[in-house]
């Protein structure tokens, strides 16, 4: 028979002995934070409609098959159900 893991001991000591939080939260508060600088915003990069057709030109054939398997199912749950009345 395999020993019991270490896990659940650590899980039970942790909830008997809980850990001082404020400590941490203390220097989180005390932490400066950046401040934004004035500067423009970098140029976004123009994606054309043939680039993105050529990346995605997958996705149609998966959609055309997905409906053909899903179209054929229900006429398939149709006729089944014609039969076994």
């Amino acid at each position: 028979m395999p020993k019991k893991s270490r896990k659940g001991r650590a899980r039970h000591k942790a909830r008997r002995n809980p850990q001082p939080v404020t400590a941490k939260v203390a220097d989180r508060r005390q932490q400066s934070f950046p401040t934004l600088s004035k500067q423009a915003p970098a140029a976004k990069s123009l994606v054309t409609r043939a680039a993105l057709a050529d990346r995605y030109q997958y996705v149609l054939w998966d959609l055309k098959r997905s409906l053909t398997i899903g179209g054929a199912l229900i006429l398939l749950l149709i006729v089944l159900s014609f039969f076994l009345r």
